[in-house]
């Protein structure tokens, strides 16, 4: 059997996404922990970013491709919608996700305020006002069904658990969840899940 490699950061949000997809599909692979900027990662990924992925003769970088391909490659349950209405929610909130609420929720708050010391205070106040749109568009994105693309759990889905995750660890999250039940409620079920077990009750 041709071999699976996930290369990337244990901390990344974005590394996290892809192990939890892979748990879900249960797929095997090997974890080759390496961090960002390292020469064997610039070899990979044009910018040296994690994650980056290796199956036989095919190479892949940026978690989108990764997730995908994962999905598409390998038995167990669908992670996308089988609609073409269905894959046009899931590319709008991947695109939510990726142009917005990571930028704001992990890379300004969650990450600064969890990994980097000392935290920029400057960074991340000035990152709440956006914050606080992130969860207002999320929280009403959640109040008509369980999952952001419908009652299934799908790709985008996964992508923010890390994040919400790191979010609600941060001193800031007091007040940034404080009035979000669809969020909590939706986080508590992706939490039940094995694979987000697997990778973020580890």
């Amino acid at each position: 059997m041709t071999e699976l490699i996930l290369h990337g950061s244990p901390r990344s949000n974005y590394v996290r996404t892809c192990q939890i997809v892979m748990a879900e599909k249960g797929v095997t692979y090997t974890f080759d922990a390496i961090m960002p900027q390292t020469p064997e990662q610039l070899a990979r990924h044009p910018w040296g970013k994690v994650p980056a992925l290796t199956h036989g003769d095919l190479e892949l970088f940026e978690t989108l491709a990764i997730t995908r391909y994962i999905d598409d490659a390998f038995d167990g349950p669908a992670l996308q919608p089988s609609t073409c209405e269905g894959r046009a929610h899931l590319d709008q909130w991947l695109s939510v996700y990726n142009a917005y609420l990571n930028p704001t929720l992990a890379s300004d708050i969650a990450i600064e305020r969890l990994l980097r010391r000392p935290s920029n205070e400057e960074r991340i106040a000035a990152a709440i006002p956006a914050a606080m749109k992130c969860l207002d568009v999320l929280e009403d994105g959640l109040s008509g069904s369980a999952f952001l693309v419908g009652d299934q759990a799908t790709l985008v889905d996964f992508f923010l658990v890390p994040t919400l995750d790191y979010l609600s660890q941060t001193p800031e999250s007091d007040v940034l969840l404080s009035d979000t039940p669809h969020i909590d409620a939706w986080l508590a079920r992706m939490m039940a899940k094995n694979s987000v077990q697997a990778v973020l009750g580890a």
